[in-house]
């Protein structure tokens, strides 16, 4: 799978390093997310399942523009 992306972060629930990756080959889409701890997982899914989890996110950014625009 060729990588499109990956990005490292702190994880704002237990603060521990975190990567993830987005990877793509052929008509699947890997998404792999880490914890420096432990706790590996890589799903891979169509386009369908691709557009229904940008839908989800671009929702959860507008919900946190939200939430922080009330402050």
């Amino acid at each position: 799978m060729a990588t499109i992306t990956s990005m490292q972060f702190v994880d704002q629930d237990s603060g521990d390093d975190a990567f993830v990756a987005v990877r793509v080959e052929g008509k699947i889409v890997g998404l792999a997310l880490s914890l420096r701890s432990g706790g590996d997982v890589e799903v891979c899914f169509g386009r369908d399942e691709l557009t229904a989890l940008i839908s989800a996110l671009e929702r959860a950014a507008a919900e946190l523009d939200q939430n922080s625009s009330a402050i």
